[in-house]
Order: C-alpha cells, then structure tokens, then sequence
C-alpha cells in the first residue's frame, strides 16, 4: 500500500483525466485457450500444494489458485515469454497463494465498483492486474493485494507520469514481497500493524497526548512497517512522506546530520 502524493488535488473535468488505454484487441478464442490453461494449471498447483492439508485443503487453494489462473489468462497479465512470468505464476499458485486469493477476492470486488477502471496498457504482460479507482483502505492510499493494484490515482495532470511511476515501483514490490515471503508476508504485516498501534499509543501516552494519537499510529503501524519502509525507499519517498519525525525511521546519516556538528 502506498500514498498518493496528489491525491489532495482536487478533481478535474473529463479533460483532465485519462482515459484508461483499451484492451489490445485479440482473438476471444485465443484468450478463453490461455485463461483455460492458466486456470488449470494454477488448480493442480495450488491443489498439490493443499493435499498437504487435506481433500477439502486441495479443494479450497486449486479453486482460488484456478481462479486467479482464469483472470490472469483471460486479462493476458502473465508474461510467458520470460521466466520471470512463470516464477511469478508459480510462485501466485502456491507459496504466495494466501495474498494472492486476497487479490483474487479484490479483482472481483472492483469488477462490481463503477469508479474501478481496469488498466490493460498496466496490466498485460506486466505479472500484475492494475485499477485506476476502486476498493480501497483509505483515501488518499493505494491498495495492493497479492498481484492485484487497486485504488490508483488515474493521470492526466502535469506530474502525473512521475507519481504513477513512483507507484509502480512501490506496488510491485508488494507484489513480489508477497511471492517471495509468502504467508509470511501478510501475516507479519499485520501483526506489525497490531504492534504499531500499541507503541503509537505507549508514545502518545508517554509524550502528552502529543503529537495527534492518530499520526503516531500511523507512523508506528504503517510507514515503520518494514515492508513499507522497503517499499517507499524503493520508491524514493521515503524521506518526503507524511511519517511523524516522533517515529519515523531514519538512517544513520540522517540523524547524525539532524543532531548537528
């Protein structure tokens, strides 16, 4: 999840936005053939790996890792041509299936949302699936589940190219901090959250009730998450975000430079 550091502006007219790029023109049959054979090799995948648990495991991970196969063929998002295509559908299929089923589940709810747009210029072939608008945890924020980029501010503004890009850098390694920690990942970004707003409240406490209770939480639980703090120093906004300087993160050479000669 990320800040959208425009998101303040205020909206523009239809001139002022852009249109999302449609999707590139192909045959129905030949994509129905690839959502066929990504749903069916995500099932056995996911399957193999739930038979760990059990007949109603397998049966539970092959249909949300089947499901995430059909969208991912059916929207062209996996690149076939690399091997980073097919490490990143493996690795969806089975080890990062917990956030990718959260993201199977997020595809489906933007579908349903009339401000979600789909962006297939953002999408094929990039191992993701890419909305401008839709579900989100918080204005202003944007939402990534598993392989699934939600709540995306749309361009069109001077800037906008840049912001959009600093997104993608920050997203995409949510994407691939999910298949590379797997269920570690969500796991411990939540217990991190959980942890946050303990130590946002112990500090809020312990200062005053100074600075806003509600800055330091969000501080502690979301901007000092690790995940996050990798994630926005990828991004090159780690130093310009809205973070309190009560909690932030700083490197060494920043508070030494802070505490002066």
């Amino acid at each position: 999840m990320s800040r959208d550091p425009g998101h303040h502006r205020p909206a523009g007219g239809p001139a002022g936005r852009r249109a999302p790029a449609p999707s590139p023109r192909s045959s129905p049959a030949v994509r129905l053939a690839e959502a066929a054979l990504a749903a069916s090799g995500g099932a056995v995948l996911g399957g193999a790996l739930g038979l760990l648990g059990g007949a109603a495991a397998a049966i539970a991970l092959g249909c949300a890792a089947g499901l995430n196969g059909a969208l991912g063929g059916w929207r062209r998002a996996y690149d076939w041509r690399a091997g980073r295509g097919w490490l990143a559908f493996a690795a969806d299929s089975t080890w990062g299936l917990a956030g990718t089923t959260l993201g199977v589940l997020l595809h489906l709810a933007n579908l349903a949302l009339p401000g979600a747009a789909y962006r297939h210029d953002l999408s094929r072939r990039r191992n993701r699936h890419w909305f401008d608008g839709g579900a989100r945890l918080r204005r202003g924020f944007v939402l990534t589940l598993g392989n699934v980029v939600s709540g995306a501010p749309p361009g069109g503004r001077p800037g906008d190219e840049e912001t959009r890009r600093a997104i993608e850098r920050h997203e995409d390694l949510h994407i691939w901090q999910n298949r590379a920690f797997g269920p570690l990942y969500p796991a411990g970004y939540a217990a991190w959250c959980a942890l946050g707003v303990v130590v946002g409240l112990a500090t809020w406490v312990a200062r005053g009730g100074r600075p806003r209770l509600a800055r330091l939480i969000e501080t502690a639980a979301y901007y000092d998450n690790p995940f996050e703090f990798w994630a926005y120093r990828r991004d090159g906004r780690w130093e310009t975000n809205h973070a309190d300087p009560v909690l932030k993160w700083r490197r060494p050479g920043s508070r030494r430079q802070q505490a002066g000669p």
